[in-house]
Order: C-alpha cells, then structure tokens, then sequence
C-alpha cells in the first residue's frame, strides 16, 4: 500500500496542524453536541481518512470528554452508517419529544 500525495485534501479538511501529518491523518471540525451546556459527559462529532492504500479508510470520529479527560475514537464508514440509523430507532423509543426533526 502507498500512501496518497499529502496535497490531496476532502473538502471538510481544514488542513491545519491536525490534518496529515506523519501518519497522513485528516480530521474535520469537531461539532459539539450539548444543547444544555449542563451535560457531565460532553460529545463531539467530526469525520476523519487516513490516507493509505488506494481506497482511504474514513468516518465519524467521536470525542467524548468529561473534565479533563477527553477519549477520540474513529468509526469506520460501515459502522459510522449503521450507528445512524440504530441511533435514530433507538431514540424514537424515548418517547414523544425526544426527537427533534432535522
């Protein structure tokens, strides 16, 4: 496996200091999801491709945080598609109001 040339960048790279360094990483903008702001556990959301090989594993890239202690963790595309739509069934059986439309 090759690595790609660096200066292929997705569209969502910011391509700052973060982005493809030794292990040719690219992250996105982390989105935070508290509405509250009150949360102990807070989440974040980005995706994330390493560029190797000739079809770049990528993702959603989870950070959840509480204090200072903060933990990443890279999903691959195919687990990334199936927490979407496991997530949304699982929230509808909250009830009523839980969800809001997108």
């Amino acid at each position: 496996m090759s690595n790609l040339p660096n200066s292929v960048h997705p569209p969502w790279c910011p391509q700052g200091p973060a982005c493809a360094g030794p292990n040719d990483l690219h992250l996105s903008r982390l989105i935070g999801t508290a509405v509250r702001g009150d949360e102990v556990i807070q989440a974040r959301i980005g995706l994330w491709r390493m560029d190797v090989g000739p079809t770049p594993p990528s993702g959603l890239l989870l950070e959840l945080s509480a204090g200072c202690d903060v933990e990443r963790w890279p999903i691959d595309l195919a687990q990334s598609r199936s927490l979407a739509h496991l997530s949304r069934r699982l929230v509808r059986q909250l009830g009523p109001g839980s969800v809001r439309a997108a």
